[in-house]
């Protein structure tokens, strides 16, 4: 099988090298799609400058949001898998291999990546828990961390989904879709050390999140 590792990135000049090049020690059949969301700072410069080989770029004009260079990644992806990498390095892509090893032996088609939140703000750990309890009383699931980036799936399981996130929202779009399709989501823990400089805006997003999770349930 191949994984098509989705890196959207916008603004990752200091990083993005460095993240590709770590995606790329990771042993397995791999494809890299970075999708380069209108960065203003060099990051596309950097992405040609990390040297590996096996990356597909695309680029959007303007920023447009996470959704939307995550739904554009899938648009090009042709791998049997599918997993979604930052352009920070809040996350270790060796991980990945733990969260493909469920999908490889047949016991689930989804697998998440559940987080230790200690390295977060409090604001933030509890704008993740909130939501996450959220998710589940609404969902009738026991996920520990929906918000995760560390999704990963079997390509075939959205190909008739019709994602149409923009922003970070794309977390709780993907996790309604998989629980409207039945799929049972098997969870392994990752490595996780969050960055101080967040691009998310909890007084904007954490909203969002809470607004989306309520119209994903009932409203579609």
């Amino acid at each position: 099988m191949i994984l098509s590792v989705i890196v959207p990135a916008f603004n990752e000049v200091s990083t993005i090298a460095t993240v590709l090049q770590r995606v790329d020690e990771v042993d397995l059949d791999m494809e890299i799609i970075v999708v380069d969301d209108g960065s203003t700072d060099g990051t596309l410069e950097q992405v040609k400058a990390a040297g590996v080989k096996n990356v597909r770029v695309f680029r959007h004009d303007v920023n447009r949001g996470k959704g939307a260079a995550v739904r554009t990644g899938l648009a090009q992806a042709t791998g049997n898998v599918v997993v979604i990498q930052d352009g920070d390095m809040e996350y270790d892509p060796q991980d990945f291999i733990r969260l493909y090893e469920p999908i490889a032996s047949g016991e689930t088609r989804v697998v998440y990546g559940f987080r230790d939140f200690s390295s977060q703000t409090l604001l933030l750990r509890v704008g993740n828990r909130f939501v996450t309890l959220l998710t589940n009383i609404l969902y009738g699931v026991a996920i520990r961390d929906m918000e995760t980036c560390y999704k990963m799936w079997r390509r075939e399981v959205l190909d008739r989904t019709n994602l149409t996130a923009n922003g970070f929202d794309i977390e709780v779009e993907l996790t309604a879709a998989f629980v409207a399709a039945g799929e049972n989501i098997v969870q392994v823990p990752i490595s996780y050390e969050a960055r101080q400089a967040k691009k998310l805006r909890w007084w904007v997003d954490g909203p969002e999140a809470i607004l989306r999770l309520i119209q994903y349930r009932f409203f579609r």
